[in-house]
């Protein structure tokens, strides 16, 4: 009787053994694979801050002698600009890359009106002297149009909260004599960006008005009269304290409500919805 207790011990420990050896092997395994990737990762640092080619690297994975890296069959990719920024106590440089839609067959860019270009960032943070990778956005915007992006030299910084800024990055258009100008805004928080959209700052009619027929009215064969604004953006302190509401601050004229006339511009707020920022004006 004892020695069938005892067999059966023998049995159920080295079942348990078996389980345990099992257990410790299947973690190990992993413990060992996600050591893999964090130094992988880790490893992606430099002393300097990264050339164009070593960016396109970290970021795509790949990069030509050109500065330029295929990420597809029909989209290539290349530096757009790179701005170095601080935030809070920690020091920071990010490389923006535009990925342009190409034709598989010929390689030639795609220029149409509506056709801009996805926007994308690799992001170091400089750590014990070195340029340390923190994140990697192939692309998380929008912005251009004509199959391109228009350059950029430095971007204008605001401050949304303790913990998040923005690049504000020139841009505009005009259509039937009208001219309008604003900012693309592009977020950093946590350690990556995302599009908060476009706030309009400048307009104009130069392209139809006549100053010198102001006084005319339309019916008498006169033209619209001119009108311009110029305006800035600041934070107003509100509900949403990681995006607030946005004043723009509007000095000049805009038209009057029967389009003949010409009256001062009047500011107006931008508000997060969730997604971007939008003329709470026309909601």
């Amino acid at each position: 009787m004892n020695q069938k207790l005892s067999l059966k011990q023998s049995k159920l420990i080295t079942i348990l053994a078996g389980v345990l050896i099992i257990t410790i092997a299947i973690s190990v395994f992993f413990y060992i694979q996600e050591s893999k990737k964090n130094s992988e990762f880790l490893l992606q640092n430099h002393s300097g801050k990264p050339d164009h080619i070593t960016a396109l690297k970290d970021l795509f994975g790949a990069a030509d002698p050109s500065g330029k890296a295929r990420v597809s069959a029909n989209e290539l990719s290349s530096i757009w600009f790179e701005q170095s920024f601080k935030l809070g106590s920690d020091d920071f440089h990010v490389v923006f890359a535009k990925t342009q839609e190409v034709d598989p067959q010929t390689g030639a860019i795609v220029e149409a009106h509506a056709q801009g270009v996805k926007v994308g960032a690799v992001t170091y943070k400089q750590t014990n002297g070195r340029w340390q990778v923190v994140s990697k956005q192939p692309k998380f915007g929008d912005f251009g149009e004509w199959g391109d992006a228009s350059e950029v030299k430095q971007a204008e910084i605001l401050q949304l909260s303790p913990d998040t800024i923005a690049f504000m990055i020139d841009t505009g258009a005009g259509m039937g004599g009208f001219f309008e100008s604003g900012k693309a805004l592009f977020a950093f928080s946590k350690n990556n960006w995302r599009d908060l959209g476009y706030v309009q700052t400048d307009a104009d009619n130069s392209g139809i008005c006549d100053e010198a027929s102001e006084q005319a009215s339309s019916g008498e064969g006169g033209s619209i009269p001119c009108w311009s604004y110029t305006g800035a953006i600041s934070t107003v302190s509100g509900q949403n304290t990681e995006y607030p509401d946005l004043l723009v601050t509007r000095t000049g004229t805009e038209s009057g409500e029967n389009g003949v006339s010409v009256m001062p511009a009047k500011n107006v707020i931008y508000i997060f919805n969730g997604e971007k920022y939008i003329d709470a004006s026309k909601l």
